[in-house]
């Protein structure tokens, strides 16, 4: 059974599902595999294997407690949920100037108001939980960076994998951490539920070196595995094109909404304005120099920026040069890897948009955000293409494209080689976690 705090919206999980999937299959093809996740009724369509939700919590930023299960009938992918009346409430409080005390008054009361029906939600999750684990062997944490409290605090992620651990332990069945990362681990409470879930495995192995460091604080993480991210295990199918021979005068973008409003767990408005007005002056002058650019997203939250950058644009550009970028239309894996087959260059945010790109052979230039994008981007040799977010200007950024396009040669056969060695490495942990 596989479990991840995945909703079907983010292609670098899709891509790692799909990897993890064939790999079990490959190596015990009789397994009935099932999938624990956030959004069960899209995961299922997705990936044709059983789904069942991680939580009956209502958390922000995490999980909808099931209400889109519910909503959809188990029909497929549903839409975005609709502002709630509480949704308007905290977004016209924002425009206040006591928005922080309005903030901790709601928490409070919803605090009060919420719990009872949490836990008796909560409970009856649990019991069908343990219903849905019956016959499980193996419970395989599968990738992502799935050690983190940022989207939905303790109670989101953190809780989910000592809790599954726990109901892993109860029917007999082997807990594995396969490739996970490290992220965000605010709360003492967070590093308690943590640390109680690697206890419980019997095998654990991590996506970078740093992930692994960030743990040593638990003494019986020291002895555990470094591996690739899952990601490069994935293999794009044959028939969705080929990036040989790319069309290198296109430009792939994909825009992040990283401390926008548009659903990101904490803002910083002027960090992301400027960010915006960045990539809007940079990909106007790439236009202008005779460069095609497509527009697009590895997950559904960026959608909104993506958007406000095509306004951007069509600002700054005239209706001919306008004409030379296009909206690419990516919802799926398969989808991305069709888009991206002529695009001889990217410049993305996101860990997957960047790993992804990388996987099918395209020197990318990441404008990163988070520290995990910086450790791949070493990791892969890619230091020099790699620019911060929150420092990030025009000219330097042309710069750093100009000297990408320059090696692009060099940089393709590095990726090429790098790629290879990975999924090499990930063959051997997929072996060593499956047996």
């Amino acid at each position: 059974m596989l479990l991840t705090p995945y909703n079907g919206h983010n292609l670098g999980d899709a891509a790692i599902q799909y990897a993890v999937i064939a790999n079990v299959r490959r190596r015990r093809p009789d397994a009935e595999i099932r999938m624990v996740t956030l959004r069960p009724e899209v995961t299922t369509a997705l990936h044709g294997v059983r789904s069942f939700p991680i939580t009956g919590f209502a958390l922000p930023n995490y999980s909808s407690g099931g209400k889109a299960s519910r909503r959809s009938g188990g029909k497929g992918p549903v839409a975005p949920d609709a502002p709630s009346f509480g949704d308007r409430v905290r977004m016209a409080a924002k425009h206040l100037p006591f928005e922080a005390a309005l903030k901790r008054v709601y928490r409070g009361l919803a605090a009060v108001v919420r719990s009872p029906w949490s836990l008796l939600e909560e409970g009856r999750h649990l019991v069908r939980a343990m219903h849905f684990m019956r016959g499980v062997n193996l419970l395989l944490v599968s990738g992502g960076g799935q050690l983190d409290d940022y989207w939905g605090g303790a109670w989101g992620h953190p809780y989910a994998l000592v809790k599954w651990g726990l109901l892993g332990r109860a029917v007999r069945a082997r807990m594995v951490f396969l490739g996970v990362g490290t992220c965000v681990i605010e709360s003492r409470l967070s590093r308690l539920f943590i640390h109680g879930a690697l206890r419980l495995a019997t095998s654990r192995s991590y996506r970078d070196q740093e992930s692994k460091e960030l743990l040593r604080r638990y003494r019986f993480t020291h002895q555990d595995a470094v591996c690739p991210d899952l990601a490069f295990s994935y293999v794009p199918d044959e028939r969705l094109g080929s990036v040989d021979p790319p069309r290198d005068r296109e430009v792939g973008v994909s825009p992040i909404a990283y401390l926008s409003r548009h659903g990101w767990p904490r803002q910083d408005v002027p960090v992301y304005e400027r960010y915006l007005g960045v990539m809007v002056q940079f990909v106007a002058e790439l236009v202008r120099r005779g460069s095609r650019i497509a527009l697009f997203t590895t997950e559904r939250l960026d959608w909104n920026t993506a958007a406000a950058l095509a306004d951007g644009l069509e600002k700054e550009l005239g209706p001919a040069l306008l004409e030379r970028i296009r909206r690419a239309q990516v919802d799926t894996v398969d989808d991305l890897v069709r888009e991206l087959s002529g695009v001889g260059h990217v410049v993305a945010s996101r860990l997957h948009g960047v790993l992804l790109s990388q996987l099918l052979g395209i020197p990318v230039l990441a404008v990163s955000y988070d520290r995990k994008v910086d450790t791949h981007m070493a990791d892969m040799g890619m230091r020099d293409y790699c620019m911060d977010i929150h420092a990030v200007a025009p000219e330097p950024l042309l710069a750093a494209f100009e000297g990408l396009v320059r090696d692009t040669d060099l940089v393709r056969a590095r990726l090429k080689e790098q790629c290879a060695r990975n999924a090499a490495a990930l063959s051997s942990q997929y072996d060593l976690s499956l047996a």
